[in-house]
């Protein structure tokens, strides 16, 4: 596609020894997530997503980090990375002791994790309907800023769901924040049988020190690249890497990242500006 950045010689070394794996019978659920990246604008992105729950290890992503996660196991070497960080939806639950840990990557394959230590305090409401095959009933919440709606079904005795939304007494069917601006929609489930990979190490981050790895980031994307050397070109569409104006393709990728910046948590938005 043209336009996007090359990055050559960047070893690959960290994020290969931070995928580990659980192997045996496990409950897949995919999920349709549908998202404004753009809090001015009414465009829709939509995302695969996969919630794989092994005892009591949850991990949720989209379909493209779950075959990443697999191939850098198995080769050393993932699929390509995102260049921002207000739209990587990766999440790890340990069900058992409700630790919940949300999971970023840097362009560098560098793992960081925030502990997601804000409470959800659902509201079960009385309120019950169908969606699909299944009886669900009304739950309400407060996360991230942002006031959500889900419903949940008892006849699955899971008490999980998308992202970091987890403890009904049931598995989460549906789930959005009352402003539309994000929607989590079950859409398959079935059993597993194979070995899941995952991230499980990487530096954990404090929201404050995340939104400081954001803001270094937005101020120079190139700053790391620069100090290092390393040959910084970009595709023209027709497969081959040429030259770029660093200056203009910065201020290209802070444009994207100030016009992409409608995070689930919003309580914790970065202002770039």
């Amino acid at each position: 596609m043209k336009g996007n950045i090359v990055f050559t010689r960047l070893s690959f070394f960290f994020v290969f020894h931070c995928i580990i794996y659980v192997y045996g019978q496990s409950k897949i659920f995919k999920y349709d997530l549908e998202y404004k990246p753009d809090l001015l604008k009414d465009s829709i992105v939509s995302e695969k997503t996969i919630l794989e729950v092994k005892d009591h290890i949850s991990i949720f992503r989209t379909e493209n980090k779950k075959k990443s996660d697999s191939l850098i196991a198995l080769t050393g070497l993932g699929l390509g990375r995102k260049m921002r960080f207000e739209d990587q939806f990766y999440t790890k639950k340990n069900l058992s002791n409700k630790e919940v840990f949300k999971s970023i990557q840097t362009v560098f394959s560098e793992i960081f994790f925030i502990r997601i230590d804000e409470k959800l305090n659902w509201e079960i409401l009385p309120e019950k309907s169908r969606i699909g095959n299944f009886e669900v009933q009304k739950g309400k919440l407060t996360y991230g800023g942002r006031n959500w709606t889900a419903w949940f079904t008892t006849e699955i005795p899971v008490q999980d769901g998308p992202y970091v939304f987890y403890g009904l007494p049931g598995l989460i069917v549906k789930i959005s924040d009352d402003n539309n601006n994000y929607h989590f929609t079950l859409t398959e489930i079935k059993n597993g049988n194979e070995r899941i990979y995952y991230r499980n190490k990487g530096l954990e981050l404090t929201w404050e020190q995340f939104q400081k790895l954001a803001m270094n980031y937005y101020s120079d994307p190139f700053a790391r690249m620069k100090s290092m050397g390393v040959p910084i070109k970009k595709d023209d569409g027709a497969g081959n890497a040429v030259s770029m104006n660093i200056r203009e393709e910065s201020e290209r990728l802070k444009k994207i990242i100030r016009e992409n910046n409608n995070p689930v948590e919003l309580n914790h938005r970065v202002e770039y500006k």
